[in-house]
């Protein structure tokens, strides 16, 4: 007699799933199945997509995921993925003792990118940085490119410090992230939620893992 799986519940409609610890944080962009085969039926990404994640697609929200990502399916999500860890990052710092918080959760796509545009306008820097081209088979010395990773580090410190000092409207500053009122999310049927917790966690990391160890 064979073994009864049952299926993990998953959000049926578009979520960021974050991580937290300490004021440090990860974002994933989940599309749903649902999502997915809509986009598929109209042409906006290859059909290999279903096939590769049937579950979903669970996306890091750092521009060399979402760059990989539309190489590889030709689908590039509207946002982007600054905003977004921008606008979260926002929220996360108007919540009672962020620096502090540890703990994981969902928040609705509509909640969360609705405050890129408000929070992208308000930050001090919104141009990038401005990277020399060196001529073909030249590489940049290292001493500009400490320069340049110094510059970088200061506007992200420039940039974040800009992110604390937001208001965030209808995020309740007396309140953790957790117990922040976000809409309703529609989840599909299944097992305990944790599972998805613990599976987006374990997909990113090993895209992580076999990044790097692309690259060595």
């Amino acid at each position: 007699m064979g073994r009864c799986v049952m299926a993990v519940v998953s959000p049926s409609e578009r979520v960021y799933y974050y991580e937290c610890s300490s004021g440090r944080f990860r974002l994933t962009y989940f599309i749903p199945p649902g999502e997915l085969k809509r986009l598929c039926e109209d042409g906006h990404v290859s059909p290999r997509v279903l096939e590769d994640y049937p579950d979903g697609v669970d996306l890091g929200c750092t521009e060399p995921d979402f760059r990989v990502f539309e190489e590889t399916y030709h689908y590039r999500p509207k946002q982007d993925p600054d905003a977004l860890r921008h606008a979260f990052f926002a929220i996360l710092s108007a919540t009672r003792k962020w620096k502090k918080f540890r703990g994981s959760g969902f928040i609705p796509a509509a909640d969360l990118e609705r405050h890129t545009e408000s929070v992208d306008t308000a930050l001090p820097i919104r141009k990038p940085i401005q990277v020399d081209i060196a001529p073909p088979g030249d590489r940049l010395s290292l001493k500009r490119r400490r320069q340049m990773g110094l510059r970088q580090a200061a506007r992200k410190k420039q940039t974040y410090r800009a992110l604390e000092e937001l208001q965030i409207q209808g995020i309740d500053p007396k309140r953790t992230l957790a117990q922040q009122k976000f809409s309703p999310i529609r989840m599909a049927e299944g097992t305990a939620a944790e599972e998805v917790f613990v599976r987006l966690h374990q997909r990113q990391h090993k895209r992580e893992v076999d990044h790097d160890g692309s690259r060595g």
